[in-house]
């Protein structure tokens, strides 16, 4: 393999992650690398994991070169990041794969609906044309978050690793190629820029919309909407919100900021 593999949350303590060592020598992790790698984990933590949790792992995937792979099993129900995706219960076997696909075919039980890309990636669809490979990418040059219904943990791999390797290269290749870049000179944050950080901090919000209706009826921010919406986008551009939440790299910000005691406070309002 290019790059290392890394096995995540409760795939890199089950059986199954065990079959992964052996057929791609896959490793456990407990942190998100700096450098290229390949995350894997199942499906139906990352569905189940906070909002937290799971804007970490999809920021991760911004730098090109890192992949985040979800495998079965699945939890039943849409999940909303990064986009909209589902995994439904398919109505009889997969027919058609290619590759590593054809090979696992028989195990197949799911198929993807929603928003996801589909890859050129061999495999990737059924003869019906059914998904079973579905990928995004947070903007053209970063890395990819992917979720594969084939079993990459069946017993059957480690009868054929090579292939099993060769698709994840190919995956891999999706991804980009991580290439060192001296970062830009950034201004400090304005004070506007900490004021939202902290509202946003202060309570959880579904989307853009939510979070400037609730900032129009404050009774304690001044911060009119079409400025937030400025003031969103610029934090967005510089990687310190995902959505309408702020990153982690945005709350230590905060937290080491004069601002923090406004966090805890505005928590302590706002909850019931």
């Amino acid at each position: 393999m290019t790059v290392p593999v890394l096995l995540h949350g409760a795939l890199a303590a089950h059986r199954r992650g065990r079959i992964l060592r052996e057929a791609l020598s896959a490793e456990a992790t407990t942190t998100l690398p700096a450098s290229g790698a390949v995350i894997m984990s199942f499906a139906d933590a990352f569905q189940g994991a906070d909002e937290g949790e799971q804007a970490r792992l999809v920021e991760w995937t911004r730098a090109a070169g890192h992949v985040l792979l979800l495998v079965p099993p699945f939890a039943a129900g849409a999940c909303e990041r990064p986009v909209a995706w589902r995994a439904e219960r398919m109505e009889g076997g997969a027919r058609g794969g290619e590759g590593l696909a054809k090979m696992l075919a028989g195990e197949v039980t799911h198929r993807l609906e929603g928003k996801l890309q589909t890859p050129p990636l061999p495999g990737a669809t059924w003869s019906d044309l059914s998904v079973c490979v579905g990928t995004y990418r947070l903007h053209p040059a970063a890395g990819l978050f992917a979720v594969t219904c084939l079993p990459l943990w069946s017993l059957a791999v480690l009868d054929a690793p090579e292939e099993t390797q060769r698709w994840l290269v190919s995956l891999i290749a999706l991804a980009g190629e991580a290439k060192p870049v001296a970062a830009p000179a950034q201004t400090p944050l304005s004070p506007d820029h900490y004021g939202l950080l902290v509202f946003l901090l202060s309570r959880s919000f579904e989307d853009d919309e939510q979070a400037i209706a609730a900032l129009r009826a404050s009774s304690i921010f001044r911060i009119a909407p079409e400025r937030a919406r400025a003031l969103l986008n610029e934090l967005r551009a510089r990687g310190l919100v995902m959505g309408a939440v702020p990153t982690t790299e945005a709350t230590e910000l905060v937290m080491q900021s004069p601002y923090a005691p406004y966090v805890s406070a505005l928590r302590e309002v706002t909850t019931p």
